[in-house]
């Protein structure tokens, strides 16, 4: 058997899983840097969550004093779910990316 024949499909495999762990290298540090931030649009929340929705930043305006806990919990749910779902949408297209481009692999 022609030794060139046998390390052919052998360095292709090795050239594919190589592309393949790229891709999803990637598309790791893609997720991992994914922020959303979101301003209440009445102004006294903003809202910044990770790739997979969760708050990791929290700002409220200074003062508050004027503002019921009903309307300031309002901002924060509302902001913080806004958030949230951009963070969810930019996720699933990073992952739609990526399981395309490792079909293509």
């Amino acid at each position: 058997m022609d030794e060139i024949s046998v390390n052919d499909p052998l360095d292709d495999l090795i050239d594919r899983a190589d592309r393949a762990l790229s891709v999803m290298h990637d598309a790791t540090e893609m997720l991992s840097a994914l922020r959303i931030v979101r301003r209440s649009p009445d102004g006294l929340a903003t809202v910044t969550v990770d790739g997979s929705g969760a708050m990791v930043d929290l700002y409220l305006q200074p003062d508050l004093s004027r503002e019921s806990a009903t309307q300031l919990e309002n901002s924060i749910v509302v902001t913080a779910a806004e958030a949230a779902g951009e963070a969810l949408r930019r996720r699933a297209a990073v992952l739609e990316r990526m399981q395309s481009s490792l079909s293509d692999t």
